[in-house]
């Protein structure tokens, strides 16, 4: 079968969602070459257990590329109908298993050198596609340093060149505030995903009137980290251990084959709960990974307005098998989790500014206890020092200027 071959029928094993997405798109799948339908049916089949911006997006990817001069679509398509593929990668069933064709594509683009051709022509493909307007205010709040000494100079450094240094935080207030102001924030804008709390200990609490704040933390997540690991185990014992085998074997386990729904009833989350631990580098192992990584697909996947980010000791480092054999070590290294943090903070900010329009993010990181904060806002003066008196409230809102 080709893309062109596609009818509604092809579709009758899609979730409702994904189903009727396909049909409603079907003329622009039709139109597609083989080297990247599959990649939109990878997507497409995906689409029920995907967050509402992820839909959004790919509805207007769709939508865009139907809209577009005919003659502008077929030469960006052209590169693309050029690729090669082997036969037996063609006749596979790619329609109900696209994750796995798109899998074989990328090997076989690989061996044949076809590779920079194909990404520079999806590359192409995609960057005609406009943006889409973005106007939300985005707020992005960073605790770190948990039982570590804070007191250097050069904490932060890297987003303190980016914002102001506060040396007058009140400590004994900023928890609360800090869950005020996601409470606030969650019913100014109620909608689901858009808001979210991700600790990498024991979570603080988040209070019922807060509104729809999705709350996980990494001791929430246990079981579903162990099941992993579990899997991680096993193939190391198996003897056939490499690093393509565990990502292949990772990315095949459903969230129902990880036990997700211990975690959570919702069905969206059990699936992205199951990829922080399925396809992410570390977060089985470390808390700082989990945290760093859930930020930066809640920054890519569901574009959140309000995003708290707690970082809390990790294990100490030991050898990878060691870590699997037994994962959850009772030597915490809190000096060593505040540089994963420090440099994972920098990553997160540089995460929801790339999905944010210019001037509308506020970014502040507190070192959790002390008097100590960076801000980067709009209104702050990179690289510079205030040692006035503030609680998180008052500094989100002071001018600097």
């Amino acid at each position: 079968m080709t893309p062109a071959d596609l009818q509604p029928a092809s579709f009758t094993a899609y979730p409702p969602l994904a189903q009727a997405f396909a049909v409603r798109h079907l003329a622009l799948l039709r139109a597609l070459p083989m080297s990247v339908c599959p990649s939109f049916l990878a997507q497409i089949i995906a689409l029920d257990m995907r967050f509402p911006v992820e839909r959004e997006t790919l509805e207007w990817q769709c939508a865009s590329l139907e809209s577009m001069e005919s003659q502008r679509r077929a030469s960006l398509l052209s590169p693309l109908q050029a690729i090669t593929l082997p036969l037996e990668l063609e006749r596979t069933n790619w329609v109900r298993s696209p994750a796995a064709f798109v899998e074989q594509l990328t090997a076989s683009l690989w061996s044949t050198g076809q590779i920079n051709a194909f990404h520079a022509a999806s590359r192409a493909l995609f960057e005609a596609i406009p943006e889409r307007a973005d106007t939300t205010d985005r707020l992005l709040l960073i605790v770190l340093g948990q039982g570590a000494d804070v007191s250097r100079p050069s904490l932060m450094r890297k987003l303190a060149r980016q914002g102001i240094r506060l040396e007058g935080i009140d400590a004994a207030s900023a928890k609360a505030q800090m869950l005020v102001e996601i409470a606030d924030r969650a019913k100014r804008m109620p909608a689901s995903y858009t808001h979210w709390y991700v600790d990498g200990g024991a979570a603080w609490d988040v209070a019922a009137s807060s509104g729809p704040v999705v709350s996980t933390s990494y001791a929430q997540l246990a079981p579903l980290r162990s099941h992993v690991l579990a899997q991680m185990k096993s193939i190391l014992q198996s003897g056939q251990s490499g690093a393509e085998k565990m990502r292949t074997q990772l990315s095949e386990m459903s969230a129902q084959a990880s036990g997700g729904s211990r975690v959570t009833p919702d069905p969206v989350l059990q699936r992205f709960y199951t990829e922080l631990f399925t396809e992410g580098s570390g977060t089985q192992i470390f808390s700082t990974s989990f945290v760093q990584w859930a930020g930066r697909e809640l920054a890519r996947r569901a574009q959140p307005a309000t995003l708290l980010l707690r970082y809390g000791p990790r294990q100490r480092h030991r050898g990878l098998n060691e870590m699997v054999e037994e994962p959850d070590s009772t030597t915490p290294d809190p000096e060593g989790s505040l540089v994963d943090a420090e440099m994972n903070a920098f990553y997160n900010w540089i995460a929801m500014k790339r999905i944010t329009a210019p001037g509308r993010l506020t970014t502040l990181a507190w070192a959790e206890g002390s008097s100590r904060a960076v801000l980067i806002s709009p209104g702050t003066k990179p690289n510079t020092i205030s040692s006035r008196p503030l609680t998180i409230s008052q500094a989100l809102r002071a001018k600097y200027v």
